[in-house]
């Protein structure tokens, strides 16, 4: 089997989350699978990646997770991913898998795709670099529209919230475990992991979920385990493209705090002389009111004489 994946980027194997799902449980079972990067997700039935075909013809494309488990379960694996597992285990991880999907997945596809900033200095700025031109403009604001359709009825600080929740729940799960379920790591570590390795490596100035993900050591830490043992880093080229992105994070951050600074230097500037000028033309009126009616100017008025007609 091949499955076709977004290329990656800052330490990952690949920057998108669905492909680093895919990805990692087929590493679980030591699958013989060919992995390809491509940038040409017009060739994928859905017009995404992942996408995982046999070249041989059989079966059809596997685009949805739970169907991708389902192959490698199913397929003579070396290790059988979930194998070990009880029926009450699983069904925990069916439901786990359900609770990330509306708790967790909606603010990360907040953070990487609706949220301005992180759009316009990240995302836009990688994806439309890997695909070609005009392709890479229609794609990328295609995407978002559809990431947009799925967010329009929920609200940004409830999405974070539950991320966050979502977040200390994971981490009280996971413990001083290396996985989820023991030593062994199971579908849902392969789910957990693709989620939070994009949040804890690619760059964004708007980083609510970031700091707060750095602050679970045990999270951190399950992260750099699986990329360390099963997706180790071949790129050569990683520190120079952290230092552009560092470059380019910091003066997206810089351009904003200077934007937020602006507004309340120029209403402090602008208070006090509109505050003057208020403050004069009123006591100029009423000294005028004054000065009619105690006498000291008077108003006369000279009517006009009617002229004469000639006949």
């Amino acid at each position: 089997m091949e499955l076709d994946i977004w290329p990656g980027d800052f330490g990952l194997p690949s920057i998108d989350v669905s492909c680093l799902h895919f990805l990692a449980c087929s590493k679980f079972c030591a699958s013989p699978i060919t992995y390809v990067t491509s940038t040409a997700p017009w060739n994928s039935p859905t017009g995404e990646y992942p996408v995982c075909v046999d070249r041989k013809g059989k079966g059809k494309p596997i685009c949805d997770f739970d169907k991708f488990v389902e192959e490698l379960r199913t397929n003579g694996q070396a290790v059988v991913i979930d194998g070990g597992l009880t029926p009450k285990e699983k069904a925990q991880i069916d439901a786990f898998a359900c609770f990330l999907q509306q708790r967790l997945q909606p603010a990360v596809n907040h953070t990487l795709w609706a949220d301005d900033l992180n759009y316009h200095t990240t995302t836009h700025y990688w994806y439309t670099s890997k695909l070609s031109f005009p392709y890479n403009l229609y794609y990328v604001e295609r995407r978002r529209k559809r990431v947009l359709r799925t967010l329009a009825n929920k609200n940004v600080n409830q999405m974070m919230l539950d991320a966050l929740q979502a977040l200390n729940m994971l981490s009280a799960k996971l413990g001083d475990n290396k996985y989820f379920y023991g030593d062994k790591p199971t579908s849902l570590d392969a789910l957990v992991f693709g989620y939070l390795a994009v949040l804890l490596r690619v760059p964004l100035p708007n980083d609510r979920l970031q700091v707060h993900l750095s602050a679970c050591p045990n999270l951190v830490r399950f992260v750099e385990l699986i990329i360390s043992i099963y997706l180790p880093s071949t790129d050569s080229k990683q520190s120079k493209s952290n230092t552009f992105w560092q470059t380019r994070v910091a003066k997206a951050i810089k351009q904003k705090e200077a934007s937020a600074a602006q507004p309340k230097e120029e209403e402090a500037e602008d208070l006090p002389i509109r505050d003057a000028i208020l403050f004069g033309l009123g006591a100029l009126t009423l000294s005028l009111i004054f000065a009619v009616h105690s006498g000291i100017i008077e108003i006369q008025m000279e009517e006009e004489e009617n002229p004469i007609v000639k006949d």
